[in-house]
């Protein structure tokens, strides 16, 4: 037992040394990165997480690629129109920048009033598509109802014009409820061909009949 003991304590020591070992090497090669890094400022006009395109102090636009590993240090998150830094290795020719490494990309920006807005405009987006499925739905329930008087219908979705005013009844027989009048030239959505030769259909968001000589499809 006291064996085994032994041996774990050691591995204990020996797993120590090495992730000290790890990390002081990792240590090692920052700074040695830092000694030989440069800077640059200017204003970021593009970000997508592998690509970074600065418009330098100077005017001259420089784009580096690769850049998924490239740590960023921010405010309230990083967007085009920030003014950044960036700590690279590498030499720039001209425009290219096919040998340059970008190590950090730095802004002081606090883009908090901009993140803001963008969450109340997804919020705003979110709301509408809720309230538009909702309005859908209600559309889509309405004019599927079964008429009272039991007859059987045959259902459809077609777009019919009103020949002359009619009456749109709430039930599938004369004599029942008036729902509402609709006028001669006008559109309605038809929802059902009832056995008894009414047509079922949407009116103003309920389900009503209408006798088919009124309706032309």
């Amino acid at each position: 037992m006291k064996k085994f003991l032994s041996i774990l304590a050691a591995l204990s020591i020996l797993l120590s040394f090495s992730a000290c070992s790890e990390k002081n090497s990792r240590e090692e090669e920052e700074a040695e990165l830092d000694a030989v890094s440069s800077s640059m400022t200017g204003t970021l006009t593009k970000y997508t997480g592998s690509v970074i395109t600065i418009e330098t102090d100077e005017g001259q636009e420089l784009s580096f690629e690769d850049c998924s590993s490239t740590e960023v240090e921010c405010v309230n998150g990083i967007i085009p129109g920030n003014e950044v830094t960036l700590i690279y290795v590498g030499g720039i020719d001209g425009t290219d920048t096919s040998n340059v490494r970008v190590r950090r990309l730095i802004t002081e920006d606090d883009n908090s009033s901009v993140m803001s807005l963008a969450d109340k405009a997804r919020e705003d987006i979110a709301q509408t598509g809720t309230a538009a499925s909702s309005d859908d739905d209600s559309e889509n329930e309405a004019g599927q109802d079964l008429p009272d008087s039991g007859v059987e219908v045959e259902t459809t979705r077609q777009t019919a014009y009103v020949v002359s005013p009619v009456n749109v009844r709430a039930d599938a027989e004369s004599g029942s409820e008036i729902l509402g009048i609709l006028d001669g030239g006008d559109s309605v959505t038809v929802t059902g061909i009832c056995a008894n030769g009414w047509y079922r259909v949407i009116y103003e968001g309920e389900t009503g009949y209408v006798w088919r000589d009124y309706l032309s499809m």
